[in-house]
């Protein structure tokens, strides 16, 4: 490397260094003003024709959309809780609920809540979880949102990991930056989890910080945290050490590299193995997202992955072939929801 490529890199590594200390400035200054805050942002709430008391399984799906429609894909989405014998309670964080969608979700939800999007997905998970009329009855909470795209499987195959005999909190997936924590788009708390002090103690401490960075760092890392201090056994059923290890394993033992793939999945390929050797963590939803698709029959597409991909995984162009070679999800459930979302990208 020469002296201003060196130049450029450590340029750019302060610039990312400088913005990470600004994220987590502003994460302290929005938790400084939560205080301040009302105790619920719930703004409407319908009742739905499914049964909520006497329920055993129950979901709280959060759902944000800036026009307030509730896409296909989520749709498809809560069918199958629904088939899968969970009672849905449906957050909204949307600036509104048309009537048609609120028509639409009274059909297949017990309960609709809309509310201000004051504090994110957690703040959503919070209302969701108090109005629950009996907590304690439940045998299985699951907190759900539609930031991905699925389930590619049926449901209730994923479910089928996710044993209490096993564990007491399930993750779909895990993450390992910061520390150790189950990835919250999709968690299931099983009884011994719900009758523990340490998870009404977590959500009544919760406040509404409109801060993504606070979340990730305070929320859902802490709530890992603080079912493993109370004793819970958590895991998740698409461990991020299973995706990793298969890549060293490829790369290693069947030396892949030198199987004449096309040079910009080599290159990834080789960057991937030294970020993991050198033992940083990464999202195995964003860099692995392919393997877990084929290969592990992970059912979940994040959207920020193809909408954003922040990480600038390449090949994402090759999504739709990977899921339908792998799965039976309709994948027009996706095309037609980035036809109305992407901006200046195409995938």
């Amino acid at each position: 490397m020469d002296f201003f490529s060196l130049l450029f890199h450590r340029g750019r590594s302060l610039v990312m260094w400088l913005i990470k200390q600004l994220h987590l400035i502003n994460a302290y200054i929005s938790y400084s003003f939560s205080s301040l805050r009302k105790e619920s942002y719930v703004r409407e709430r319908w009742e739905g024709i499914m049964p909520l008391a006497g329920a055993k399984r129950l979901v709280v799906f959060v759902h944000y959309d800036r026009k307030g429609i509730v896409h296909d894909f989520a749709r498809h989405y809560l069918h199958q809780l629904a088939d899968s014998g969970f009672a849905i309670v449906f957050v909204s964080n949307a600036p509104t609920l048309g009537a048609s969608e609120v028509a639409w979700l009274q059909r297949h939800c017990a309960l609709i809540l809309r509310r201000a999007n004051i504090g994110y997905d957690f703040g959503a998970y919070k209302e969701g979880i108090a109005a629950i009329p009996d907590l304690a009855a439940l045998d299985t909470l699951l907190l759900a949102n539609d930031s991905v795209y699925g389930p590619l499987h049926h449901i209730a195959g994923v479910l089928e990991r996710m044993e209490p005999e096993t564990a007491d909190v399930w993750g779909a997936s895990d993450c390992w930056e910061f520390s150790f924590h189950l990835q919250s788009y999709f968690l299931v708390f099983h009884k011994p989890a719900l009758q523990s002090p340490a998870f009404a103690e977590f959500w009544s401490k919760l406040r509404y910080v409109q801060s993504k960075t606070w979340i990730i760092m305070k929320y859902e890392v802490g709530l890992t945290r603080a079912m493993r201090q109370a004793g819970l056994r958590c895991r998740a059923a698409f461990p991020y050490r299973d995706a990793a290890a298969a890549l060293i394993e490829a790369v290693v033992e069947r030396d892949i590299l030198s199987e004449g793939i096309d040079p910009v999945r080599k290159n990834f390929i080789q960057q991937v193995f030294r970020i993991i050797n050198a033992g940083r963590p990464l999202n195995s939803t964003h860099f692995f997202w392919d393997y877990m698709i084929a290969q592990m029959d992970f059912p979940f597409l994040k959207r920020e992955l193809l909408q954003k991909n922040p990480a600038h995984i390449p090949l994402l162009t090759y999504w739709e072939r990977v899921v339908k070679q792998s799965t039976d999800y309709d994948t027009d459930l996706i095309l037609r929801h980035l036809e109305l979302s992407l901006k200046n990208r195409s995938v």
